[in-house]
């Protein structure tokens, strides 16, 4: 894959239930809530700046980041009243393989509504579609159950089982490449 081929926008998917759209600064208290969640910086690398501040300054990161190809967050906001619920992104973008890995957490309220794997389906649906990569990897600890469960849901396919100390892989590849 050329630069050129990669396609990355921060876009608006309705997905019914769920929107997924970019992070507005308004949505900062959602963020240093989610860092501060026991179960999300468990699983995930929150930045060492948790505060309200610091959400504000990497909400405000989020388009230079897609624009050089570094990441792609996007929130995940409840349709009926925009309130944000988790995020869905892509990071360690590989251009030359058309990959990236993809990760996401939902808050501790809303988990086992189904609102996450509406979320993941949706994201990686349109990212095999839209933004030129052919291959989406999910690397789970082997105790995140929950997340385990959503990338099954989400046609994922284990890539490599998880070992003691070492997250598993799973893999969702574009049916229809170029």
């Amino acid at each position: 894959m050329s630069d050129s081929a990669l396609r990355l926008v921060l876009p608006t998917i309705e997905l019914g239930e769920v929107r997924l759209r970019p992070w507005a600064i308004g949505d900062a208290p959602a963020l240093v809530l989610a860092w501060s969640d026991p179960t999300i910086t468990e699983h995930s690398e929150p930045p060492r700046d948790r505060s309200l501040s610091g959400a504000e300054h990497w909400i405000d990161g989020t388009h230079e980041r897609c624009r050089v190809g570094l990441a792609l967050d996007l929130a995940v906001a409840v349709t009926n009243d925009d309130r944000v619920v988790g995020e869905v992104g892509l990071s360690s973008i590989d251009r030359r393989r058309g990959a990236a890995l993809v990760g996401w957490w939902i808050s501790a309220s809303e988990r086992g509504a189904g609102l996450g794997t509406a979320a993941v389906a949706g994201f990686v649906d349109w990212v095999l579609t839209h933004t030129g990569l052919e291959v989406v990897v999910a690397e789970i600890g082997a105790d995140n159950h929950a997340s385990w469960h959503v990338a099954e849901a989400c046609g994922f396919e284990v890539l490599r089982a998880p070992e003691a100390n070492q997250s598993g892989a799973l893999v969702r590849r574009d049916k229809n490449p170029d």
